[in-house]
């Protein structure tokens, strides 16, 4: 008896160590899962099958220690039954196979990250799908400012030319209503032609009688100096009676018509005494008749300009009464 009764307590022995390593573990099925962090479950399934390799090597060692006592007895039936009973139930424990199930840490680490890069690309397009959006906002909102501006600076251009056609037409309509008043324009024309005949009379002055100063009234001298005989310096003279001739004619509907008279009296008597009396005459040597008939003429057209320039005096100052 005393064999088998060493031998069933080894073997109880060595099932508490298994129970104790098993339960340790957490494999047993009264304990709860929880994942390993040494590596894998095939890692520790070697260390187990480790395990119980050692706990059989010393049942092994204190069975063999046993056997050198006493010869064993018999052990009954029943002993037997017992003792296969605990190998029978460790046939149904679960299989270390099933810490293959475990996740893995890495493996779950790199699901996160994939995660968390699929988010943050959901966040980048969102973020460039936001951004194309205001800058197609911004867009819109310049080309329509531009657009407002551009009809502004049309609209401003528009009102301005309306505003110079309308200040031109009002001051054309107003030159046409002074213009078509009678003797509107008289005082100009007279001032006009009296100006030009006060050249004429400076330019007589200054070939024939260079002492006399500009205003003062034109006469003849008693001798002709040898400058006021020579033909060249007669062409300022002629210049500005054609100049006083022309201004006449073309502005001598604006006189009245006693003015016209006179005035046309004046220039046909002008052009008379310098085409047959005085052109003639001027010569570097002149015998007594060309210089007498030049006097008499130059003292008729010095009596003549008084009066016409009187005339013009009456007609200007007639002009503005009106």
């Amino acid at each position: 008896m005393e064999p088998a009764l060493a031998a069933a307590i080894g073997l109880i022995v060595l099932l508490g160590g298994t129970a104790a390593v098993l339960s340790r573990q957490r494999i047993l099925p009264w304990s709860l899962p929880a994942l390993r962090t040494f590596g894998g479950g095939a890692s520790a399934a070697e260390g187990e099958l480790e395990g119980a390799s050692a706990r059989n090597t010393a049942s092994d060692g204190l069975i063999e220690s046993t056997q050198t006592g006493p010869p064993p007895a018999i052990r009954p039936p029943s002993t037997d039954v017992r003792s296969s009973r605990p190998t029978a139930d460790r046939t149904g424990l679960p299989e270390p196979a099933r810490l293959d199930l475990v996740p893995n840490q890495v493996e779950t680490l790199a699901a996160r990250l994939d995660r968390f890069e699929e988010r943050l690309e959901q966040i980048a397009r969102a973020v460039d799908r936001n951004a194309a959006e205001i800058g197609q906002e911004l867009r819109r909102a310049r080309s329509d400012r531009a657009h407002q501006a551009e009809t502004e600076d049309a609209r401003r251009d528009a009102a301005l030319e309306r505003l110079r056609a309308d200040l031109l037409a009002t001051l054309t309509r107003g030159v046409a209503e002074g213009s078509s008043r009678p003797g509107s324009r008289r005082p100009d024309v007279s001032a006009d032609l009296y100006a030009r005949l006060a050249r004429l009379e400076a330019a007589l002055a200054a070939v024939t009688n260079p002492i006399l100063l500009p205003g003062e009234a034109y006469s003849p001298p008693t001798e002709f100096l040898p400058e006021a005989l020579v033909w060249e310096n007669w062409n300022e003279v002629g210049e500005r009676a054609f100049s006083l001739a022309e201004a006449y004619s073309s502005q001598r509907l604006h006189l009245s018509e006693e003015t016209r008279g006179d005035f046309e009296l004046f220039v046909t008597t002008l052009r008379t005494l310098l085409t047959r009396s005085v052109y003639p005459n001027l010569q570097l040597e002149p015998d007594a008749a060309q210089q007498a008939a030049l006097r008499s003429a130059l003292e008729e057209i010095s009596g003549e300009i008084p009066k016409v320039r009187q005339r013009l005096e009456r007609e200007y100052r007639e002009g503005h009464a009106i």
